[in-house]
């Protein structure tokens, strides 16, 4: 499943990547192209006019009704012309109002009578046009203006060859592409990467919450199985009175107070979910939280035979829902008491260190490995699986005292050594 959903993201942001850089290449190309076009244009228009009107000073230099003068018009003529061949590499011819040629300057070689049908348009229009045409395999770019100048008319044609300018954008497209085919297969590579840290989170979630449900059906099923049981037990045999038959009820009240507890626990991580549980921010006292706390677990430390060393600073203040810490501290001492032999010790102790009310419960319990701890507060994770039944753990409180140390702007850390014992170390920022 989730490799499918892996390779269908890979897919989607591949998708949009290479539309991306489609859009980006082509309009990197057609602005190069609709940029080196457009200056060309500008430079023919501003050299044909720079031709016809640039040197006239005063006078009419364009005198093609005056051909009786037409070697020294020329001479003057072609001096003002050649100014823009080392720019343009132009070539250019201009036509007297009879259309025959008056002068001509030819870079290329260039059969100037396939221009001719542009000259005749241009004439009969009056106008001017641009167009690019391939001549004898070459390709250029034309301009034809027809003009007047003081009385007289004619028409002048520009030619630029642009073979090399269309090598540039063709070799410009085949740049473009081929960086797109490389991009494609690096983006094809990072996609897939990208989508495995993207669904890794979900993929995590997915697990958990599978386990979770597995977990939550196996925890309600035992004490189900040990309640029908007992419950069998008592009713086979009906001569038997209640009092005959208080073994095998008091087993299923017992299971069915563990059952108890765990919908309960499974019901506030549902509503911790589904973010329906509010907590209420409000200056407590959680000396007198951590005080009223212990007083209700003293009964079962002395059932246990367990020694309690408790150093409480007094007035500590924090922000916080008062039910909600209390439930934390009682879900580390219980925790305590479960997992502490008898005749052992529990210290309990609240401090102001730093700004910050520092809790920490240590008992000299049989303690954890280093990898029970960084699971410890994964839901239904215990780190001694023999004893939870005996002592009614559920694996689901130091989850929910996790969430409740969060949702406090709060930080909790473990130290453990097996055979030894284990510290809970909650600390709250103090409110002043």
């Amino acid at each position: 499943m989730f490799k499918k959903l892996r390779i269908r993201f890979t897919l989607s942001i591949l998708l949009v990547m290479i539309i991306f850089l489609s859009i980006l290449s082509g309009a990197l190309y057609m602005g190069t192209k609709t940029l080196i076009d457009s200056s060309s244009r500008n430079l023919l228009e501003k050299s044909a006019n720079d031709i016809i009107y640039g040197n006239n000073i005063g006078q009419d230099y364009f005198g093609f009704p005056n051909t009786e003068d037409t070697t020294d018009f020329f001479e003057r003529f072609r001096q003002s012309l050649v100014f823009n061949d080392s720019k343009l590499k132009l070539s250019y011819a201009i036509y007297d109002k009879s259309l025959n040629m008056a002068y001509v300057r030819n870079n290329g070689g260039i059969s100037f009578e396939k221009f001719e049908k542009y000259v005749l348009n241009a004439y009969k229009n009056q106008g001017y046009s641009f167009v690019i045409d391939n001549i004898d395999n070459i390709d250029y770019r034309i301009y034809t203006k027809f003009f007047r100048n003081e009385g007289t008319m004619g028409v002048l044609q520009l030619y630029q060859d642009i073979s090399m300018e269309l090598f540039i954008l063709n070799h410009l497209k085949k740049i473009l592409i081929i960086t797109s085919l490389m991009s494609a297969v690096i983006l094809t590579i990072v996609s897939w990467f990208l989508a495995g840290l993207s669904i890794s989170p979900v993929k995590k979630a997915w697990l958990r919450q599978k386990e979770f449900v597995a977990d939550a059906s196996h925890e309600l099923r035992t004490p189900l199985s040990v309640i029908q049981t007992n419950l069998d037990a008592a009713l086979c045999d009906q001569e038997r009175t209640i009092s005959d038959n208080e073994m095998w009820l008091n087993n299923a009240y017992t299971e069915t107070q563990l059952m108890t507890k765990l919908v309960e626990e499974l019901l506030t991580l549902a509503q911790i979910d589904a973010n329906q549980i509010r907590i209420t921010r409000e200056k407590i006292n959680f000396s007198d939280i951590c005080m009223s706390v212990i007083d209700r677990f003293r009964v079962k430390l002395i059932e246990n035979n367990l020694e309690l060393d408790t150093n409480i600073d007094e007035d500590i203040f924090i922000m916080g829902d008062s039910l909600r810490v209390a439930q934390l501290i009682t879900i580390f001492l219980d925790n305590a008491i479960k997992y502490t032999n008898r005749n052992g010790k529990i210290k309990i102790t609240l401090k102001s260190e730093n700004d910050c009310a520092t809790f920490r419960i240590t008992d000299s319990g049989m303690g954890m490995s280093r990898r029970d701890t960084e699971r410890i507060f994964d839901r239904f994770y215990r780190a001694d699986k023999a004893r939870h039944r005996e002592n009614g753990g559920t694996g689901l409180g130091l989850s929910i005292a996790k969430w409740i140390a969060d949702n406090h702007k709060g930080k909790i850390t473990v130290d453990s050594k097996i055979g030894q014992g284990t510290t809970f170390i909650v600390e709250f920022p103090i409110s002043k």
